[in-house]
């Protein structure tokens, strides 16, 4: 009889277990659909933008939305508000956009009830710009988003153009090679990319002239408080493997002291090329480091960086780049010296790519590279001053979401 009893017992508590799951499943789904219907979010969804939801708290109204459509993140966001600015306020609430990237918060947008109405067709000058994303965070982080951005494939066709002045018959050494490749995001703040390089036109030599691997990678990135962190293992450039870790942080996520940033990265790498269909490598021993801080001056979209660097040859050094953003190019020029006597310099840019806008498909979309990117270098050493990149198309203007300098593009 007590086991029979023990055994009713154990079936009510799985009944009951079972009926609490789908009492939360169904008030789950409500949720999700309910979102579906919200005007502001079908709205976003149809114009392209990805992870959108909409919740409204006691004091805020809370929108997230990922720019998945615009090349420049910049004219993104701005589509993105102007979509929202169609809808009226809700009286005497906060209104707060908060811009993610695969699926992790980047800044918030923040418009106080006592704005004015924007002008139709013009962005409304009143919004605030922060890294601060308010107590909400938290409660909103785990809102079902509606067109989610996970396991969506891109193929991306990345222009490679190189050039070198290492030979007295010929000026210059050319480089040119298309390399398309796949990204998905399987998961929140995770992206794995897989590339082939296709030679186009090589006076490299004959390392450089086979169909070859690229990059192969798989990031994490998070947001601790207010550090942005990134994890990234695989096959880098520069015939490099191995686990790379950056952080960043604002000094502070509101004020003039939100203008300075400090930052650091760390690489335990080894030797990594293909010849002859072959990949050889080495063991993931060697260390490079570099560490330095930021200041972005806001009248002018202007970011000066310095950083201590330890480069791949072992050589130490110190680099300073001074960047300036537009719409959908970034240019700028740097200089170098390492404790080898070597002094470099140079200039770099990034153009946005045509087509500006680009939806992408319920699970797939090719697509060119969101920026042709370039970096000149006066010097040209051949061993010193070198360091890797972890994914394809890497450059000054991609993922750009300085808070003032988005601020300057809802201007536009």
């Amino acid at each position: 009889m007590v086991a029979k009893k023990k055994i009713v017992q154990g079936c009510v508590r799985v009944c009951r277990l079972w009926m609490l799951g789908l009492i939360l499943t169904i008030f789950c789904s409500a949720g999700l659909y309910a979102q579906k219907d919200d005007e502001i979010v079908k709205a976003l969804v149809n114009a392209g933008f990805e992870n959108v939801s909409r919740v409204v708290s006691d004091t805020e109204e809370i929108i997230t939305f990922e720019n998945s459509v615009w090349k420049a993140d910049g004219e993104g966001i701005r589509e993105a508000i102007n979509v929202i600015e169609k809808y009226p306020f809700i009286a005497g609430k906060t209104r707060r956009v908060i811009v993610l990237q695969l699926g992790l918060p980047q800044i918030s947008l923040v418009l106080p009830p006592s704005a004015p109405v924007a002008v139709p067709g013009t962005t409304n000058s009143g919004w605030l710009s922060t890294y601060g994303l308010g107590d909400v965070w938290k409660a909103v982080k785990n809102t079902p988003r509606i067109n989610r951005s996970r396991w969506k494939v891109d193929l991306v066709f990345y222009p490679q153009f190189a050039f070198r002045n290492q030979k007295y018959r010929r000026i210059y050494d050319v480089l040119l090679n298309l390399s398309p490749a796949l990204e998905i995001a399987p998961m929140r703040g995770m992206k794995i990319t897989g590339q082939v390089i296709i030679p186009v036109f090589n006076q490299y030599g004959a390392k450089y002239e086979q169909i070859r691997p690229g990059f192969f990678t798989l990031e994490q990135h998070f947001r601790v408080l207010n550090n942005f962190v990134d994890l990234t293992a695989g096959i880098f450039n520069q015939d490099r493997w191995g686990l790379d870790l950056r952080l960043s942080r604002p000094v502070m996520t509101e004020g003039w002291l939100s203008n300075f940033a400090v930052e650091g990265r760390i690489g335990l790498t080894g030797s990594s090329y293909f010849y002859h269909w072959n990949w050889h490598y080495g063991p993931a021993k060697l260390i490079t480091w570099n560490v330095g801080g930021s200041y972005f001056n806001p009248m002018f979209n202007v970011l000066c960086e310095v950083k201590a660097i330890k480069f791949l040859a072992g050589d130490y050094g110190v680099r300073a780049d001074m960047t300036r953003h537009f719409k959908r190019a970034s240019v700028g020029f740097y200089i170098m010296k390492n404790n080898r006597g070597n002094v470099d310099g140079g200039f770099h840019f990034a153009i946005a790519l045509p087509p500006m806008r680009q939806k992408r498909g319920k699970y797939f979309r090719v697509m060119p590279a969101r920026y042709f990117d370039l970096e000149y270098k006066a010097a040209g050493l051949f061993f010193n001053g070198k360091s890797y990149e972890t994914r394809p198309g890497e450059n000054k203007a991609i993922n750009n979401f300085n808070p003032k300098y988005i601020k300057s593009q809802l201007k536009n």
